[in-house]
């Protein structure tokens, strides 16, 4: 068996692409983290065992390749590859074989083309949601200022006319004038100064919980589902919890609470090598919000996390925005999916190498 002391594996361990290397006989002798995480398999009683999660016709195939690098001493590059599995998911990948005459030496590398997707549609939500903050911030302060002569307006002349057709219009011409000025006004207020600490993000998830259930006073649905091998979080808790519960708020107000089907799943899970605002994290925690409820009309997800943007009669359309904002604050990101009979938000939160080790270190 050829040793591995002159690979540097702690660096190759650190990369989101997944790395195979093997002997000129397919023989298994390394996989980095990111292949196991995703399903390359290192077995020293079985040296080829790595194949053993793909399909009959893409090990074929995957072998096939290897032998071509083995016998032309060459590179082989195979772009979109799918990458087919025994369950029959499918991964479509960039595969690179090459092979180490010195070392005598397979090299394949795996670049997911979806990971690739995915983070340039994350760096197109990042950047469309700054553009969306900041076009509503200005709008906003082009608005408060008509508000103002408009309510002074309606002050003056309700000391004149004090008749009661004209006061019962004149109040409503006040009173949503005084609403629209304190929707500008947390538009335009910048949050306070986070606290920022460690701090569990169960203990947190529990409050909102608790919350969620007080506002209603009925215990309806609301399901919990943590990964308790989560470490803390580095934030501030109070706005973190804030953040959460205007998600929970707005699936709740999009269920029917009265329905014994109707349910709300807050659920925690650690996940590998995904993009956040366009940069790959090696370890995140994901945050779901899940509901069973009607969804999200496809004509306003474009714009659900825009200021004053509201499917109900009565909202304000800040809950998402505000939400935003304070998970930008903590260096994650929001996305959500949605059709008929599920939406579901997701917050995503970059954990740190100092973390981990903390978790790893208990």
């Amino acid at each position: 068996m050829v040793k591995l002391e002159k690979l540097e594996t702690s660096l190759l361990n650190h990369l989101t692409t997944e790395i195979i290397v093997l002997d000129e006989d397919l023989n298994i002798l390394w996989i980095n983290e990111s292949g196991l995480t995703n399903g390359w398999i290192k077995d020293s009683k079985e040296p080829s065992s790595y194949s053993n999660f793909l399909s009959y016709e893409t090990e074929s195939e995957l072998k096939r390749i290897m032998n071509m690098a083995v016998s032309d001493k060459k590179s082989v590059t195979k772009r979109d590859f799918e990458l087919i599995a025994n369950d029959e998911s499918v991964r479509e990948v960039d595969l690179t074989v090459s092979f180490s005459t010195k070392d005598k030496q397979i090299i394949v590398e795996v670049m997911c083309v979806d990971n690739l997707n995915r983070i340039i549609d994350s760096s197109k939500i990042l950047s469309s949601q700054k553009i969306a903050a900041n076009l509503a911030r200005t709008l906003a302060h082009e608005v408060k200022n008509p508000l103002s002569g408009i309510k002074g307006s309606a002050q003056i002349l309700s000391s004149k006319w004090k008749d009661e057709f004209s006061s019962k219009f004149l109040k409503i011409i006040s009173d949503e004038t005084e609403r629209l000025n304190s929707i500008v006004s947390k538009i335009l207020t910048p949050p306070k100064k986070p606290n920022f600490e460690n701090f569990n993000i169960h203990s947190a998830l529990e409050r909102v919980h608790s919350l969620a259930l007080a506002e209603e006073n009925k215990n309806f649905n609301l399901i919990r589902d943590y990964d308790p091998s989560i470490p803390d979080i580095h934030g501030d808790e109070n706005f973190f919890i804030h953040a959460i519960l205007n998600i929970v708020k707005n699936a709740m107000q999009a269920i029917d609470i009265e329905d014994k089907e109707s349910s709300i799943t807050i659920s925690s899970r650690v996940e590998y090598n995904k993009p956040i605002n366009g940069n790959v994290f090696s370890t995140i925690c994901n945050i779901k919000i899940i509901d069973n409820g009607p969804g999200i009309p496809e004509d306003i997800q474009e714009q659900v996390f825009f200021p004053m943007m509201s499917t109900k009669e009565d909202g304000s359309g800040l809950g998402l925005s505000i939400a935003q904002d304070i998970i930008r604050i903590h260096g994650g990101s929001i996305s959500f999916s949605s059709k008929p009979g599920e939406t579901v938000f997701i917050i995503s939160l970059p954990l740190s190498a100092l973390e981990l080790r903390g978790v790893a270190n208990a």
